[in-house]
């Protein structure tokens, strides 16, 4: 039995919202776990024992963000510069083994996350879910 043309049509519709839940659903699982591969590159550079071992996860870090920024578009410039200069800032206080100034950085990175997360879509959404994920190791 041949399907009808509306019943076709129908098929074809169905079919087509299936792949792009599919694609959606790859899609953020893709960028939760490469947003959570940056949250855990920070969790690397807060455990660098060596300012070379710093110097390459911060580095780390940084092709992290530009990855992630190129790939779900995340954050405007303006988040981006935040994030930059929060980056900074952790780095130095990693340098000098001040943990409560650690620990405020980490914080305050998981609130800008947090801030970020608000104003984009469920991908972009979804790699900031997984970076804050990827902080949990650093923040217990």
């Amino acid at each position: 039995m041949r399907p009808t043309p509306t019943r076709l049509a129908l098929i074809v519709a169905l079919a087509a919202t299936v792949l792009t839940g599919a694609t959606a659903c790859s899609g953020k699982y893709s960028a939760e776990r490469d947003g959570k591969d940056l949250g855990q590159s920070l969790c690397d550079l807060r455990e660098a024992t060596s300012q070379e071992e710093a110097r390459d996860a911060l580095a780390d870090v940084k092709e992290q963000l530009d990855d992630l920024a190129g790939r779900y578009t995340i954050f405007t410039a303006e988040d981006r510069a935040d994030i930059d200069e929060n980056l900074s800032d952790f780095a130095e206080h990693v340098a000098q083994g001040d943990d409560a100034l650690i620990q405020q950085d980490l914080a305050v990175m998981e609130r800008s996350a947090d801030d970020i997360r608000e104003s984009v879509n469920e991908v972009s959404a979804a790699a900031w879910d997984g970076f804050t994920q990827g902080l949990a190791d650093c923040t217990q």
